[in-house]
């Protein structure tokens, strides 16, 4: 599935949880110099609980909280490769 359209389905089920995951996107992107597949932020959006940084990065978003999105993106972690 492509990325437009996973995060198509995000927006339709809350606004934040799209939000959310294009900071995180962006952040891994600026921290790790690659961006994330589909098939990766899938597992991050639901392996356990999900990534703890991108649920605060939904959390936050849904709050409004701009500090708090400011301070998760720079906690993210450069994920390893999933293979297709």
């Amino acid at each position: 599935m492509p990325l437009a359209d996973y995060l198509g389905l995000l927006r339709q089920i809350a606004p934040a949880a799209e939000a959310g995951a294009k900071d995180y996107l962006a952040a891994v992107e600026q921290h790790c110099g690659r961006a994330l597949t589909t098939i990766e932020l899938r597992q991050a959006m639901s392996a356990g609980d999900g990534d703890p940084v991108l649920m605060g990065l939904i959390r936050a978003s849904h709050l409004g909280d701009t500090t708090a999105r400011e301070r998760l993106a720079g906690q993210i972690r450069c994920p390893a490769r999933v293979a297709r």
